[in-house]
């Protein structure tokens, strides 16, 4: 059912493409010979005819004929005396309609050369001669457009494909006057029909497409090419449902279809990179790093000195390697010395990888200063109730020295595990930051609350 809807909504649309995708207009010439069916009979005159078609679609076609030719004939018992003879010139032009036998239905077009059709219409025939009845002269004379012209053509033709433009042509053609016909005998004397039995021509010629197109409408099977674009549409259609990745994102459209399983991605099928640093979230150890800075194959900001400080901060980008600095970058000696800050993810007190960077700036800074001891205060965001966030906060405390006595070997006497809670909270958790959550510029937001389960460190 499906499939038949687009086939009609297909054909409606292919006849108004096929008149720029193929050519529509054919000349023909042809020559023939000529015998009156008339009472007055006469044979093998000579005709000569050209038509200008305009094909509408693969199986109809409207063409006018311009017809030449001579004919004479005689009859020796006529209506009139009991011998009658004519010899006339006669000119017809005519409009028709051809229907094309072969290309009406399903029927392969496939290498095929052979054309049939068939033609009628309507025209009008100028005669212009002269004739004897019994011995006495007569004037065969007949307007092209006076009462008596109208005539009625019809043929049967065969056509062979030469090349893709020309074809040979052959045709029978009845031509049925409405009047007197060419031998110019009324038809209505003693109750005979008025009508002419009219004449016969058989026909040989060439038939020429022209246009800009190599192909003609002529040879071509709409529903061929219907069907090979049915075919196409329905392949685009099932594409639309392929998902390679599974990300939600159709492979015609997915930019990225190796996307990880469980990854978020933008309408594009890329995978969400908030920060916009270049590195996908899934890949990104800091995703909330400031705009425009440069971060490392993780996500986290550069930090050449390796003091702890990321570059954009770092008002002392060269500070000499485990020397204790402020917030600033600055070197420091003593009480009040900045070191990095420690993060964890909701409810855990596990330690990520991605944080031992910043033990190792803390170690260095104690290797480096044997009589430093340092307080380890661990926080907690405000969910959950107060007793609940100080535990967390000294499990994470707790959890920062036991890497840095197993990773880094520092001494245990020198850290003192504390905690705070959720007090001190260093964000603001009602703040919220909006960031592209996709490519095609549609918000999302987040809040501070990941700022605040921390540990921090104290020089005493």
């Amino acid at each position: 059912m499906k499939k038949n809807f687009f086939i009609s909504l297909l054909l409606i649309s292919f006849f108004s493409y096929s008149q720029d995708t193929y050519n529509t207009y054919k000349i023909g010439f042809k020559a023939g010979v000529l015998s009156e069916m008339g009472k007055v009979s006469g044979g093998g005159f000579p005709v000569l005819n050209i038509d200008l078609s305009k094909q509408l679609t693969p199986g109809l076609s409207i063409s006018g004929d311009l017809m030449f030719g001579w004919s004479e004939g005689e009859h020796k018992n006529s209506t009139y005396s009991n011998n009658y003879n004519y010899d006339v010139n006669f000119q017809a032009i005519s409009a028709n309609l051809v229907l094309n036998l072969l290309n009406i239905g399903d029927i392969s077009r496939e290498n095929r050369k052979l054309g049939l059709n068939i033609k009628a219409g309507l025209g009008f025939l100028a005669i212009n001669g002269d004739g004897k009845d019994n011995g006495e002269n007569l004037v065969i004379e007949q307007g092209l457009f006076s009462s008596k012209s109208v005539f009625i053509p019809t043929s049967l033709g065969l056509k062979y494909k030469v090349a893709d433009n020309l074809q040979l042509i052959t045709s029978y053609d009845l031509m049925l006057p409405i009047g007197p016909g060419l031998d110019g005998m009324e038809r209505n004397v003693n109750r005979e029909s008025k009508y002419d039995v009219g004449f016969q021509i058989m026909n040989l010629g060439v038939s020429y497409n022209f246009g800009k197109n190599k192909s003609s409408m002529e040879w071509i099977n709409p529903l061929d090419v219907i069907s090979t674009k049915v075919n196409v549409f329905e392949q685009e259609v099932t594409s639309l449902t392929i998902d390679s990745d599974g990300d939600g994102v159709a492979d015609k459209f997915d930019q990225d279809n190796n996307t990880p399983v469980g990854v978020s991605v933008d309408g594009s099928g890329k995978a969400l990179d908030v920060d916009s640093d270049g590195i996908p979230d899934y890949k990104d150890i800091d995703p909330f790093t400031a705009p425009g800075v440069s971060v490392d194959s993780n996500g986290r900001e550069l930090d050449d000195d390796q003091d702890g400080v990321p570059n954009s901060m770092d008002e002392e980008p060269n500070s000499p390697a485990g020397c204790t600095v402020n917030f600033q970058g600055r070197q420091i000696v003593g009480k009040g010395a900045f070191l990095p800050t420690v993060y964890f993810d909701v409810s855990s007190s596990e330690v990520s990888y991605s944080n031992y960077q910043r033990l190792a700036t803390v170690a260095s800074v104690l290797k480096a200063n044997p009589g430093y001891k340092l307080r380890v205060i661990g926080f907690a965001d405000s969910d959950g109730s107060t007793d609940k966030n100080y535990k967390l906060g000294l499990q994470r405390a707790n959890a920062v020295i036991e890497s840095l006595v197993n990773t880094f070997g520092i001494d245990l006497d020198r850290m003192i595990a504390d905690s705070q809670g959720e007090n001190n909270l260093l964000a603001n958790e009602e703040q919220k930051m909006s960031f592209n959550s996709n490519s095609d510029g549609v918000k999302g937001t987040k809040t501070f609350k990941s700022l605040n389960r921390r540990v921090q460190f104290i020089i005493e």
